[in-house]
């Protein structure tokens, strides 16, 4: 009898993901069964007031179309992040929760217009670095732009941080140069200029790194997208387990590295997708991967 309940769930189809926005949805709260991951923009803690006039929350989904629903009941505020946070970390897809205070953007913007005048430097800076001054009708230096000009010339493909940033401090070396052959620039401010410019480009780096950091596929990722794909079939568990390995035996036995040849860790990679697709499965399915 026990071997039968737990052998049930590898029997039944699994739930299929066929909402794909909050429009005509006929549930009050959705399952993540249910939702097509493709179609999730983020999670949302929503604040709202109960009829005392006090703050409550509810756990959403929010779709690419700007929609919503619950995803949870209405309750604390741990309780709303705690159910998004947890959907996060299952479905790959950010939260964000406005009651959070805003976060510091990261470059001070305090010191960045300084009395640089275009007329004295002319074209002699990487891109347009130039804010207009509307009072004074002129042209003055930006260096929070022009540390993400200089930044923006170092984003050469195939070099990592350390070496994009050691490309900005070489391009500001010569921009420093710049600043102390000006005779309107006293030297002890160049040096402060490029170290404002720097902190600019620097995290101008940082940020799309963690952008390309982001959009790097892995094989674990491989490996639920496609169980996410198999569940539309509407098979049991262990078909779509079968189907799966299928997938990610063709998959990796026909990729290559750019020059054609095979990739040495082919079967590791696979072994990691189909390790995460199973499991993924095996979480829809309610069963133990």
């Amino acid at each position: 009898m026990n071997t039968q309940k737990r052998e049930r769930p590898r029997l039944a189809l699994l739930p299929k993901p066929t909402v794909t926005s909050g429009k005509c949805v006929s549930y009050d709260i959705l399952s993540d069964g249910v939702i097509d991951w493709d179609y999730v923009d983020h999670l949302w803690v929503h604040p709202m007031r109960d009829e005392n006039n006090g703050l409550i929350y509810a756990p959403c989904v929010v779709f690419l179309d700007n929609t919503w629903m619950p995803i949870g009941p209405i309750g604390s505020l741990e309780a709303a992040r705690r159910t998004c946070f947890r959907w996060s970390a299952l479905h790959d897809r950010g939260v964000k929760d406005k009651s959070d205070p805003p976060m510091p953007f990261g470059i001070s913007p305090e010191g960045s217009i300084v009395d640089v005048r275009l007329i004295e430097l002319g074209d002699s800076l990487p891109g347009d670095p130039w804010h207009y001054d509307e009072k004074t009708g002129e042209f003055r230096l930006n260096l929070v732009v022009l540390g993400v000009e200089v930044a923006n010339r170092a984003l050469c493909p195939g070099i990592t941080l350390g070496e994009r940033i050691a490309d900005v401090d070489a391009k500001l070396k010569k921009v420093e140069g710049t600043f102390r052959s000006c005779d309107t620039i006293q030297p002890h401010l160049a040096k402060a200029y490029v170290t404002k410019a720097r902190e600019a480009a620097v995290f101008w780096l940082t940020e799309l790194q963690a952008e390309e950091d982001a959009e790097v596929e892995t094989p674990e990722d491989d490996g639920r997208s496609f169980a996410d794909a198999v569940r539309k079939e509407g098979l049991t568990y262990e078909q779509a387990v079968l189907k799966l390995g299928q997938y990610l035996g063709d998959l990796y036995s026909n990729i290559r590295n750019e020059d054609g040849t095979p990739l040495a860790d082919a079967e590791e990679r696979k072994h990691k997708a189909y390790k995460a697709g199973v499991e993924r499965l095996a979480y829809f399915a309610g069963v133990s991967a």
